[in-house]
């Protein structure tokens, strides 16, 4: 490692995971530590407010977070670019514009990418990033000037639920909403939650079509694999997420999925120099779910780590909790909780989540 003046952090993302160490980046560059965020954009979108956003229950500006004046109040720098590879024996991160960047460690949250197919077709939309729903209101608002608006909402997860009940929410009494799933609507979830979500949607007209995957698509049409055809004016794809392409190109050991393999401090297991959390890594051996739920825990620990490898001290593991509490956000007003079997409806879990979303995201935005 280099001497103390000239060790260097690069910070790749302004993810979940990496919002407690922007938050306190003092404590690094006040230790002679150079920190260096390499984003894409100036700004974060808070995840968990995204679809209400798209409901209108959020401006864009409540949502996301000013990660490059984070980075920079706090005694960095920010470079607006994307990560393209890395040389992890000479310690290079290279960027797609071509410019290379010397770190003593780097720690990666690149987050994820819808993992469907998603054709670059007019009006068609992948839910990441966060900002693209945004992009959708305003198509929805243009689309509305001349008849009435068709939303088709493609994937039958939490995400792609918490759309099509804020899409209803945004379209009011107007228009089309319908939510194409391939297999049965919260799969993973309790057979509850799955009975509240769909008598919520029966009485909001939100058309739910099960076991049905897209397996084609044309302009303002999607095909379904059994030949069922669906206009619309906006689809916003929610097939799930994956890690993003340019891990292949780091040369270190990526899991199955091809996620960033870490072990328990959160370090590659290829290069001790690299970190990373949130999305875009998985424990050797144990992969987590992508919820922000692990990201968020695992921000304070990374921020830990990355300070106690630059100074040479112990790494603290991290410990995954077995439950988390996930409340989806139905777009009427009412949440669904859940926590393991625990299953609950109604106003309380909607206003739970409204005060815990607001509540993290103004903590990065004073």
């Amino acid at each position: 490692m280099n001497g103390r003046a000239a060790r260097h952090l690069i910070l790749v993302g302004g993810g979940h995971a990496h919002l407690h160490t922007l938050r306190r980046l003092r404590e690094l560059t006040g230790a002679g530590i150079a920190v260096t965020l390499v984003t894409p954009a100036r700004h974060h979108y808070y995840s968990g407010m995204g679809p209400g956003m798209l409901g209108g229950l959020y401006t864009e500006e409540q949502v996301r977070i000013d990660v490059q004046r984070l980075a920079e109040s706090g005694g960095g720098r920010c470079v607006i670019g994307e990560a393209a590879g890395l040389d992890p024996d000479c310690r290079l991160l290279r960027l797609t514009d071509g410019r290379e960047l010397a770190y003593d460690a780097l720690s990666l949250n690149a987050g994820s990418i819808v993992a469907g197919l998603v054709p670059a077709l007019p009006g068609v939309y992948p839910v990441k990033p966060i900002a693209n729903l945004a992009r959708a209101v305003e198509r929805l608002r243009d689309a509305g000037c001349t008849a009435p608006p068709r939303l088709l909402v493609v994937g039958g997860g939490a995400a792609g639920v918490e759309i099509a009940g804020n899409g209803r929410r945004l379209l009011g009494d107007r228009g089309s909403v319908t939510i194409a799933s391939a297999g049965p609507l919260l799969a993973p979830f309790p057979p509850l939650t799955r009975e509240l979500v769909r008598a919520s949607f029966d009485r909001r007209g939100i058309r739910m079509i099960e076991d049905a995957p897209v397996s084609g698509w044309t302009d303002g049409t999607a095909i379904l694999a059994d030949g069922r055809r669906i206009p619309f004016d906006i689809a916003l794809v929610s097939t799930g997420v994956k890690p993003p392409l340019f891990l292949e190109s780091l040369g270190l050991p990526l899991a199955p999925d091809g996620s960033l393999s870490v072990n328990r401090f959160l370090q590659s297991t290829g290069s001790a120099s690299v970190f990373g959390g949130g999305d875009c890594i998985a424990f050797e051996g144990a992969p987590l779910a992508r919820v922000g739920v692990y990201a968020v825990r695992q921000g304070p620990l990374l921020h830990a780590n990355l300070r106690a490898y630059l100074d040479g001290c112990p790494l603290v593991p991290f410990t995954p909790q077995k439950r988390f509490l996930q409340i989806l956000n139905l777009g009427d007003g009412t949440g669904v909780l859940v926590r393991g079997k625990i299953v609950r409806h109604g106003t309380l879990p909607w206003l739970l989540k409204d005060l815990i979303d607001r509540r993290f995201v103004r903590s990065f935005q004073k």
